[in-house]
């Protein structure tokens, strides 16, 4: 895996496969972007079809990864990292998610991930996000061994906020997978969720590429997200409304945030 300071695309699949209480699957061609959070501005410069916070074919803003001032993420993930001595000066923060294409983007879950400088991942953040505009966040050590996390947040309205996740993700040197099981406390397995993608170096002429292959991606995510519910619904599901979001997940985020603008020069 040599990652030095490049920016990628990975181009791949997304898949979901509900066991309980009704079997229910799907598969959609996807593409990702794999940034260095570090030196958007430099990517920026080198490509005419991606920009930072303006709109263009592709585009990454800050407002979608951050909470108020909307600073770069790379702050916000840092601290969290730092909170818990995963973090050290030399090391990158890669972003895996999807971009904004002609100006809009909506991001199930977003990846960080913490690599040293040998290019070893260290740590990686997942971070869900849902419809009503909530979002948390997992931190996990990176290691060949499944890390389980309690669900405690609200993601699909078919099911309750119970029981836990079970992460694993495989960052080879040509391809990704990130796999995640949802499972009851009693074990009885809920959900598959996975993304797959072959790596290909971030440049125009692969944006130009995606743009053709993947025409309007993200507006297809979020109305398949809707056309899956739909379909969850037809087939008798229980529909579970969402609760009133946690003041600690809320007030969690911010504080980070206001805690690594103002400590930033230690770390960097």
């Amino acid at each position: 895996m040599d990652l030095l300071n490049k920016n990628y695309i990975y181009r791949g699949f997304v898949s979901h496969y509900r066991f309980y209480p009704k079997i229910h699957k799907f598969k959609y061609r996807v593409f990702s972007l794999f940034l260095n959070l570090e030196n958007l501005e430099y990517l920026e410069k080198k490509t005419r079809l991606f920009s930072i916070n303006k709109f263009n074919l592709f585009s990454f803003f800050y407002k979608d990864h951050t909470v108020k001032p909307y600073v770069n993420p790379f702050l916000w993930a840092k601290n969290i990292l730092v909170s818990k001595n995963l973090y050290k000066k030399n090391d990158r923060i890669y972003i895996l998610c999807y971009p904004r294409i002609l100006g809009y983007v909506f991001n199930p879950l977003t990846t960080y991930f913490c690599i040293a400088p040998n290019n070893k991942v260290k740590a990686i953040i997942y971070e869900v996000h849902n419809t009503f505009g909530d979002r948390h966040s997992y931190l996990t050590k990176y290691s060949n061994v499944n890390e389980k996390v309690d669900k405690i947040f609200h993601v699909s309205p078919f099911f309750k906020i119970e029981g836990e996740y079970e992460f694993h993700t495989k960052l080879k040197n040509n391809s990704l997978k990130i796999e995640i099981n949802y499972c009851k406390e009693d074990n009885t397995k809920l959900l598959n969720a996975s993304f797959y993608g072959k790596k290909s170096t971030l440049n125009d002429k692969k944006l130009l590429l995606c743009f053709l292959l993947y025409p309007l991606m993200t507006i297809k995510v979020i109305y398949s997200i809707h056309l899956q519910a739909l379909f969850l619904w037809a087939k008798g599901i229980k529909f579970f409304n969402r609760p009133k979001p946690s003041k600690d997940i809320i007030s969690y985020s911010k504080t980070l945030l206001k805690n690594n603008v103002k400590n930033d020069k230690k770390y960097k």
